[in-house]
């Protein structure tokens, strides 16, 4: 299993190695660009991946996945349907239940979430409401950012007033030197801990997951998170099978466990993403309402309906495009030594 770090509890495969028999080896990756460039060397590598929205579209227009066969995946069924017919693989189920297929599915929803702005109350005043206020000098040297090509100059290219998804060069270009500016200032380039460095007070303010912002604020309630007033991210990372995959039966089967409500329960206590299972709900309730009645309530996993509908997704921009951000991004890197 080629997957994300920290987005399936290592236990989930003990108890689906204890349940078949099947050993699962698992690859963790840094971004969606190291997934696609991985398949595109390695097409038979792996069995299940965890591309997010855009690198699904990608995927499937090369023909890098394999359609997934859903009477045999029945825990599909736990999902929240409005997550099932997503933008970037809108077909395969008709509606809720199983058996409804229009035409081929080749994802199922794991996880989901929007970026936005995490900070603490106690230092950073006024409360940022705009992108823009990530790059106030006060914050220098406090700053941590994401080690992600696509949210980080998504995000410079939004603060330009340009479309998050824009690859005019000169838009982009502009979009560079702002990005270059905030990482020569930033404590850590980095996606998957940035909690860490709101924590322990390293960082004050960051451009966040939503997840890693309700872990900081587990360990320091100062810690709040804001989608910005022009629209924050939103994200959706799926499973999938590659075309190539060797074993594409016990990738099946380890899909279908993993979408069991239990095992979904298991991912909302290690990783308080936004979760599309509805089962995994069910579990929380009855086995930890005090867990559950937090999560629920939690603004920064349930973000407010207007906010989710202002909030702007990373798009598949073709060859061209993503080889514009690939110099671009080489050019962050460069600001900071060639180094996150």
């Amino acid at each position: 299993m080629y997957v994300f770090d920290a987005s399936v509890p290592p236990p989930l495969f003990d108890a689906f190695h204890a349940a078949t028999g099947v050993t699962v080896r698992v690859t963790t990756y840094e971004s969606n660009e190291e997934l696609l460039a991985s398949l595109a060397a390695h097409p038979a590598d792996y069995d299940v991946i965890m591309p997010s929205d855009y690198a699904v579209d990608a995927l499937i227009r090369r023909d890098g996945l394999r359609a997934l066969p859903l009477a045999d995946i029945p825990n599909y069924d736990n999902l929240t349907p409005a997550f099932l017919s997503p933008w970037f693989d809108p077909f395969g189920v008709g509606g809720r239940g199983r058996g409804r297929s229009e035409k081929e599915k080749f994802s199922l929803p794991w996880l989901w979430g929007t970026t936005g702005i995490a900070y603490d109350t106690t230092v950073v005043s006024p409360a940022p409401t705009h992108w823009a206020d990530v790059w106030n000098p006060a914050w220098a040297g406090r700053v941590v950012i994401p080690d992600d090509a696509r949210e980080l100059l998504g995000v410079a290219l939004m603060v330009e007033g340009s479309s998050k998804n824009d690859t005019n060069p000169e838009k982009l270009a502009a979009a560079e030197a702002r990005a270059v500016t905030l990482a020569k200032g930033a404590v850590a380039l980095d996606a998957n801990t940035p909690e860490v460095y709101l924590i322990d007070g390293r960082a004050v303010i960051g451009i966040v997951f939503n997840g890693n912002a309700a872990l900081a604020r587990r360990a320091n309630p100062n810690i709040a998170f804001v989608l910005p007033e022009e629209g924050g991210g939103i994200w959706f990372d799926n499973l999938a099978i590659p075309a190539g995959a060797p074993h594409a039966d016990n990738a099946v089967a380890l899909i279908d466990f993993l979408l069991r409500g239990e095992s979904g329960a298991e991912v909302v206590r290690a990783y308080p993403f936004s979760t599309p299972n509805e089962a995994a709900l069910e579990v929380l309730r009855a086995a930890d309402p005090g867990l559950y009645a937090d999560y629920m309530a939690d603004g920064t996993v349930h973000p407010a309906v207007d906010d989710v509908a202002k909030a702007v997704p990373v798009k598949n921009i073709g060859p061209v495009g993503d080889a514009r951000i690939a110099k671009a991004w080489a050019a962050v890197l460069a600001a900071r030594g060639g180094q996150p």
